[in-house]
């Protein structure tokens, strides 16, 4: 039986919609919808899917019983891990008036449609995330100070308390700034692509104005930028032929609704989408001091080498 909490849920949300639809976004001097300023990723729904759910809407009793899966998890003490107070809070927050089990929306069932290539590579990716250690090469991105799922697209969550964004725009371009990593996307309006043969770990950005939303489309990442480390469920792999098209639309003062595909015949049997959303705040983005071949990483080489050295003898 939903209780009267669950009731006060769903009156918001349905409060929040109806003020939505009559939300009309500032603009621009070029007649731009403004989507200007700092910017989150505080929802945490999981990417997939957990075993247990069966539909993307859940209810208020359903949304209590994930939240503690993933705390569960956060506390797992069983595989190494960062203390708890270094991290956000867990929230899910209500996507488009909904609570929900994923952000994939498509596929129906909520999961990613990966091929075998797909099941093959993130296995090998994920078995090696504590043996991997010959090399810098062989660690993620993130640990390499090259990317991240909140800072490449398409844009996720990170529970590390660094998913802030800032929004910059101008009459041709569309600036993305991701406090992790300090990765600045610069979206190109209308502009031709470059050479294929040119690749990067942010990929190249061309967008387009679909009325109010802007649509961008990212291809031409890096052959380096393999697998996207989301954990166990969250996990994707990208290539060189990967397309991601995103979409931002500003619904409200304090949000922007987005969306995004991801297609590569590489690895999946379809393309599959989600859906997120970006929530205003009013605080600074600070200096993320990070980069390739910082300390940790020579530490965490260091650290292998020991390990090594101790299982020799």
């Amino acid at each position: 039986m939903r209780g009267p909490a669950f009731t006060v849920l769903l009156i918001l949300c349905c409060s929040a919609v109806a003020n939505e639809q009559s939300f009309r976004p500032p603009r621009l001097d070029t007649g731009q919808p403004d989507m200007q300023g700092m910017w989150i990723v505080s929802n945490f729904t999981p990417l997939q899917r957990p075993p247990g759910f069966t539909t993307l809407a859940i209810d208020e009793a359903q949304a209590a019983k994930l939240l503690a899966q993933l705390e569960a998890r956060a506390e797992d003490r069983d595989t190494p891990t960062e203390p708890t107070e270094y991290f956000e809070a867990f929230a899910l927050e209500p996507i488009r008036g909904q609570l929900r089990s994923s952000i994939v929306v498509d596929p129906p069932n909520g999961l990613i449609p990966g091929n075998d290539m797909f099941q093959q590579q993130i296995a090998r990716g994920l078995g090696g995330m504590l043996s991997a250690m010959d090399g810098p090469e062989q660690r993620p991105a993130a640990e390499r100070c090259l990317g991240s799922a909140t800072a490449q697209p398409p844009i996720l969550g990170i529970r590390n308390g660094v998913n802030l964004h800032q929004i910059v725009q101008t009459a041709d371009s569309f600036l993305f700034v991701s406090e992790f990593v300090g990765a600045a996307r610069i979206v190109r309006l209308g502009s031709k692509r470059p050479p294929a043969a040119v690749t990067s770990w942010l990929g190249d950005s061309i967008g387009r104005w679909d009325g109010d939303v802007l649509v961008v489309e990212t291809r031409a990442f890096t052959p380096s930028d393999r697998v996207r480390f989301g954990g166990p469920s969250s996990s994707f792999l990208v290539s060189p032929r990967t397309v991601v098209t995103e979409r931002f639309a500003r619904v409200a003062k304090d949000r922007i609704d987005y969306s995004f595909t991801v297609d590569d015949p590489t690895y999946y049997t379809q393309p599959w989408q989600g859906e997120s959303h970006f929530v205003r705040r009013e605080e600074r983005m600070l200096e993320y001091a990070c980069h390739e071949a910082n300390y940790s990483m020579v530490h965490i080489l260091e650290g292998a080498r020991e390990r090594d050295r101790r299982e020799v003898r």
